[in-house]
């Protein structure tokens, strides 16, 4: 058929038309923005006000191709976060609240969340519109997992998947009581399926690990090992980009996968110090298909964002008028980081108030003490003690505890103990009186010479130790690396755990002999 000379523009119109269609449909090159918190530990205060400023900024320029991402542990640590969890439980949690208000993309869950108490973090969780996941954290009972695995955001005509994972060592850390019903598999094992598994179903343009576990190190055993992002990175194909928390150590990096691809690796660090930060360029094509720039934002130098005050200062007034509350008076100055240079008026104090209020709640009279301080860098001045300062001393939740030991295996402990740099794992003991070498290896440190009252300290004979439930119920791997002790023989040999918070009861105990005077003990020496 002739074409006429008014059909060709037509003609042509409707080629361009259809080349202009068809390349619409073609994704291009889209650049997104990653920005990821962890271990905030309920530090939703006015010192987060310039990372939420910059958080809304960058929301607002890169709209929905910004993901904001946590990995876990904001359900313990402030007093305005356990106003929340347990005065007043008819308010929105401040987490939830906190979570919601921005919105966040996705958060993971940690080991000081399910340490809150089943019934602290399922009331959180509910209220909470924002997906929370969890790969490793299953059903008891029928094997599935507990939280979502993974979540799948398309943007642009991306897929971008986000995948959560936690320590598993929190069955270890963390008395059943509070975590019914829940079992823990290792990083190693649910990462080996879930990311082939996700590669393979949701075929994801980019893949993002969300996890709970630091980079390397840690407790180790059957449940895997506690810090596991880098084994991830470097021995599972597929995954991009990793957002991990739990070791407080701020960093950013890359490896070379199993495949020879380049996986990068960012962790915050604890409590909105820092921001991280990865720009990602994804094309659909080509040999590097997915680009990545991350880096560390130091948040106090940003501009506080004024409508975040404005939505959260009800919450801080109600926070700053429960931690106000007087507790007792402190005669003297005491300083955490003195633990590690000998006795310790921060750590002896809290040796003193275990073998006393485990004493007052049992008939089973302690022997032994352990201890460490839980705050680094932490100074309680003299003078007025207030609610809050005992959240300085005693950060977390945590139980008293009565485990028997053996005089050997209460040296094998101090071994240990006196090997780490951690001070929240830099134990002491109270109740013996012992020497340690600080020249001579791992396992002939400790030379431990009497008990208090003067008697012999027998290697074979057993003894009633207290120590607080996060040590007795594994943490740090005193028990099961140290002394070589499982799951099964812990609970063994737990002869009692105090019903109360361990903090109440040193507040009590502080007001019941107020004003008082911290001083050290004379129990061990360097030598």
């Amino acid at each position: 058929m002739k074409t006429t000379g008014t059909s060709k523009p037509l003609v042509l119109f409707l080629v361009m038309l259809g080349c202009l269609t068809i390349y619409s449909c073609v994704k291009q090159p889209t650049s997104f923005i990653v920005l990821q918190t962890s271990d905030l530990h309920g530090r939703f205060d006015s010192s987060l006000a310039g990372l939420a400023g910059y958080v809304h900024h960058m929301k607002e320029e890169y709209k929905d191709r910004a993901l904001l991402l946590d990995a876990g542990d904001y359900l313990q640590g402030t007093p305005g976060l356990y106003y929340s969890s347990h005065i007043d439980t008819v308010e929105k949690h401040i987490c939830a609240a906190f979570f919601d208000w921005f919105p966040y993309t996705a958060i993971s869950v940690g080991n000081h969340d399910i340490e809150a108490g089943m019934s602290v973090f399922s009331r959180v969780f509910r209220q909470m519109e924002v997906p929370i996941l969890s790969a490793n954290v299953i059903h008891e009972s029928t094997r599935k997992p507990y939280f979502e695995p993974y979540k799948v955001f398309s943007v642009k005509g991306y897929k971008i998947a986000v995948i959560g994972m936690l320590t598993p060592h929190v069955s270890s850390w963390v008395a059943e009581r509070l975590r019914p019903g829940l079992d823990f598999l290792s990083i190693e094992e649910s990462a080996a399926y879930w990311i082939p598994h996700i590669r393979e179903k949701e075929k994801p343009d980019l893949l993002i690990g969300l996890f709970h576990t630091g980079a390397k190190g840690g407790a180790t055993g059957e449940l895997g090992s506690e810090n596991a992002s880098l084994w991830v990175a470097e021995h599972v194909p597929g995954i991009d980009l990793i957002c991990y928390g739990h070791d407080h150590r701020p960093a950013i990096y890359s490896v070379l996968g199993r495949n020879r691809d380049t996986v990068w690796l960012m962790n915050p660090g604890a409590g909105g110090e820092f921001l991280a930060q990865a720009k990602v360029l994804v094309s659909p094509r080509g040999r590097n298909r997915v680009q990545i720039v991350p880096e560390l934002i130091k948040t106090d130098t940003l501009e506080p964002g004024q409508e975040y005050l404005n939505a959260f200062t009800p919450y801080f007034q109600r926070a700053y008028e429960y931690e106000r509350k007087p507790i007792a008076e402190l005669l003297n100055t005491i300083e955490s980081r003195r633990a590690f240079e000998g006795p310790s008026a921060w750590v002896d104090e809290v040796h003193r108030g275990q073998l006393t209020i485990a004493g007052l709640h049992t008939d089973l009279l302690p022997d032994v003490s352990f201890a460490s301080a839980l705050s680094d860098n932490a100074v309680l001045r003299k003078g007025q003690l207030y609610l809050k300062d005992f959240f300085t001393w005693f950060p977390y939740e945590n139980s008293l505890c009565i485990l028997e030991m053996t005089g050997s295996e209460i040296k094998q402990y101090l071994e240990y103990s006196y090997s780490q740099t951690d001070i929240i794992n830099f134990d002491t003991a109270a109740g013996i009186f012992y020497t340690v070498f600080k020249d001579k290896p791992e396992g002939e440190r400790i030379q431990i010479h009497a008990l208090a009252g003067g008697f012999d300290f027998v290697q074979e004979r057993k003894y009633k130790v207290v120590m607080n439930s996060y040590r007795a119920q594994g943490g740090g791997g005193h028990l099961l690396e140290g002394v070589g002790w499982d799951a099964a023989t812990i609970r063994a040999r737990m002869l009692w755990e105090s019903k109360t918070d361990m903090r109440q009861d040193f507040m009590n105990w502080e007001a019941s002999r107020s004003p008082f005077r911290a001083r050290p003990l004379p129990y061990w020496r360097y030598q």
